[in-house]
């Protein structure tokens, strides 16, 4: 089945530049060629373990021979805690070792580098995009919390000074981890989230924005599975505005209208269903799916139910169904696909269509590097003789994929990133 064209973008211009002897331009497909749909797996921090952290990402991101079986080749990248304030006395691993020992890039709460050293390469390499908020700050006693402000202005100046850039934040635990933001104006519950409260002794958003936090999860639940967008325009209490975005928490909810949380591994075999994805493909959708991969104890990390989970995910990409990428990347070409702004030329029986500017409202228009418009796709007549141009400047003919009918026209579409199925996993001596 063919995804849905998008024309609303496109200005037609005709003069003196023989407008009706080049292909013609039918509008956009919504996702690149040849996918229908797209996904990411949204992993956050909670009780992970360097060990666990590299089992499950040379399972899914590499294609080697894994404990846990032959590796997926999926693009995915997890989450990291800046710091460690949790006080609760629990085993996150084998051996014994304690909540203490999380993975986290500084050691407690102080300003001594823990695995800082593999947590930069794992940012620089991809395998990590979102920060689980500033740090594990969960207590006992959730009336009481360790997170100040400076911890903020720590962990961003270190993440600057290191060329490590995140673009994606993840709210995490439960009233200790003031730090939160994005639902700070809902009643009840969020009212702790002071992350975004100017004057508050936990203010920190006039850091975290500027330092370049662009996509925000504000602590939601949600149990639709399939959206036509993922984002919306989130304005938080200091006045900034970020792009807030919905992830797949759960299934059900209970007659009492609590949450039913299926977001560890025990719960992907009811996430990753084949009714799911065949919803989302037949509905050109856009998934990102919430998870704690490594959040249990269990000795294989992934339980075999999970293992065939994420096999049958993988499946589905590699059929050409399902676009799996990691989250920050979902999001970016989730903007770009909405708001850019083209216009399409004729001159010499060639068409040109020419990407203008990103028209994005919440951090403004501005001319897309080559990275934000990676995977735009449009429909013409004549794909040889469609030419894509990045203002009036043709983009390099190896960045050009040149596509057949779906069904419902040929394309020509900008090439998605290369798959990377290296193996970046790193050990360290002391970190679990």
């Amino acid at each position: 089945m063919a995804a849905p064209s998008q024309d609303i973008h496109t200005t037609q211009t005709s003069d003196w530049y023989n407008a009706g002897q080049g292909p013609k331009v039918y509008g956009m497909r919504k996702f690149p060629y040849p996918y229908q749909a797209m996904l990411a797996l949204s992993s956050d921090a909670d009780s992970e373990t360097l060990r666990k952290f590299n089992l499950v990402h040379r399972f899914i991101n590499t294609t080697q021979q894994t404990p846990i079986g032959r590796g997926l080749g999926l693009d995915y990248a997890d989450s990291i805690f800046m710091f460690n304030g949790n006080d609760h006395q629990a085993f996150i691993d084998l051996n014994h070792v304690p909540m203490a020992n999380e993975l986290t890039y500084f050691r407690g709460i102080t300003a001594q580098p823990y695995a800082a050293s593999v947590l930069d390469r794992y940012v620089q390499c991809g395998w990590v995009d979102t920060l689980h908020t500033y740090g594990d700050f969960s207590r006992v006693n959730e009336h009481t919390t360790v997170f100040r402000r400076s911890l903020a202005a720590t962990a961003a100046n270190a993440l600057a000074k290191r060329g490590d850039h995140i673009e994606v934040w993840t709210d995490h635990g439960n009233k200790s981890n003031v730090d939160n933001f994005g639902s700070y104006r809902r009643a009840g519950f969020y009212q702790y989230q002071q992350g975004e409260v100017p004057g508050s002794p936990y203010y920190h958003t006039d850091i975290t924005i500027p330092q370049g936090i662009h996509f925000v999860w504000p602590d939601t639940s949600s149990n639709q599975f399939v959206r036509d967008s993922v984002i919306f325009p989130l304005q938080l209490a200091d006045g900034r505005r970020v792009w807030g975005f919905w992830r797949y928490t759960n299934e059900h909810y209970s007659p009492q209208g609590a949450v039913r949380w299926n977001w560890t591994p025990y719960g992907l075999r009811e996430q990753l269903t084949e009714q799911h994805l065949r919803a989302l493909e037949a509905k050109h959708g856009y998934a990102v799916v919430a998870q704690h991969l490594c959040g249990t104890p269990y000795p294989g990390v992934l339980p075999k139910d999970a293992v065939a989970a994420l096999r049958l995910l993988a499946a589905h990409q590699h059929e050409g169904k399902v676009l799996v990428t990691r989250t920050s990347r979902l999001l970016h070409y989730n903007v770009a696909q909405q708001y850019v702004s083209y216009d399409v030329t004729h001159h010499f029986g060639r068409t040109y269509i020419h990407i203008r500017k990103i028209s994005d409202p919440v951090f403004g228009a501005h001319q897309p590097s080559i990275d934000e418009i990676r995977g735009l796709t449009f429909y013409t007549s004549d794909p040889g003789r469609t030419v894509i141009e990045l203002g009036d400047n043709p983009l390099p003919a190896p960045l050009i994929q040149h596509n057949a009918s779906d069904g419902e026209h040929p394309s020509v579409g900008i090439r998605w990133f290369p798959p990377d199925t290296a193996d970046h996993a790193l050990t360290v001596p002391n970190i679990p």
